[in-house]
């Protein structure tokens, strides 16, 4: 059986991977697409079902050209290393926590449900954010467009306007892995098992995100965008910290909540209460204090 320390080995391993095979993306982007351009499998012009995939500016076809196929090789290995080291670490978890000696910490009832509220938000934030266009993640953005079978076009240039949740900051996906990282530790008990799977996400957040933001200072590509200059526009006026920008006044908090839809952004949060209820009680073993 794992020990709480090899829980925390493995998540700084996947933390230390995700970060540093982006931080070489380019050229392994580059050995993938050249690899599958000598195998033949580059520009056969195999096409995307055009009735129900919502094509971005490079068109249906897969694989056209040796870049944007060493994008996507790049894309499934980094997921799959990332997988391989978590993965085992999450399954191992609720058993290496049973296993644990010492006393979990003791929550009075208003603090248990206090702690549940702010990761139950935090879930909420992120599962909103999916429908949130940012350079810094790989949802497509989206448009209105009667005349497609789906009735929305893809523009990625969507996501370089700062608009709803990246007006408060540039990581709504990840960062909100911090609060809910850090009341999971602390519902859990905050034992050894307990800080090495939720702060070390947590950590992890902090400096994945953190990672990103350097990379576009070194001129990198982020998610699906390039480096061009409203790439630097859209870095110029959001902030790495929440609300820091609409502080500052880069940003306006008003304009943030006028554009987040109140229907989806309600059933972000009922939807993030219920996974974080499966979460304590399924994965990790909890019951609510009574």
């Amino acid at each position: 059986m794992l020990t709480p320390l090899t829980l925390g080995g493995l998540v700084a391993g996947f933390s230390v991977t995700h970060i540093g095979l982006s931080a070489i993306r380019e050229p392994l982007i580059a050995a993938c697409g050249a690899t599958a351009d000598g195998l033949g499998l580059v520009g056969r012009g195999w096409r995307l079902p055009e009735a129900w995939w919502p094509a971005d500016a490079g068109g249906l076809e897969v694989w056209p050209d040796a870049p944007t196929a060493g994008r996507q090789i790049y894309r499934a290995g980094y997921t799959a290393v990332a997988s391989a080291l978590l993965f085992p670490a999450l399954a191992a978890y609720p058993e290496v926590r049973e296993a644990a000696e010492a006393a979990p910490v003791a929550l009075a009832p208003a603090q248990w449900w206090a702690a549940f509220a702010v990761a139950s938000a935090a879930q909420g934030v992120s599962i909103a954010s999916l429908a949130q266009p940012s350079p810094l993640s790989l949802v497509p953005g989206f448009e209105d467009d009667p005349s497609s079978p789906l009735g929305v076009k893809r523009d990625d240039g969507l996501k370089l306007r700062p608009a709803g949740l990246t007006r408060v900051t540039r990581h709504p996906l990840i960062l909100p892995v911090v609060p809910w990282g850090c009341a999971n530790a602390v519902l859990a008990g905050g034992r050894g098992a307990d800080l090495a799977i939720f702060c070390g996400l947590a950590l992890y957040a902090v400096a994945g995100c953190r990672a990103q933001d350097l990379r576009v200072a070194a001129s990198a590509q982020v998610g699906t965008t390039f480096r061009d200059a409203a790439l630097d526009d859209f870095y110029a006026a959001t902030s790495f910290a929440p609300f820091a920008a609409c502080l500052d006044g880069r940003q306006s908090l008003a304009a943030a909540a006028a554009e987040v839809p109140k229907g989806p952004a309600a059933a972000s949060l009922a939807l993030g209460a219920a996974v974080e209820w499966a979460t304590l009680t399924q994965w990790v073993g909890l019951a609510p204090p009574s």
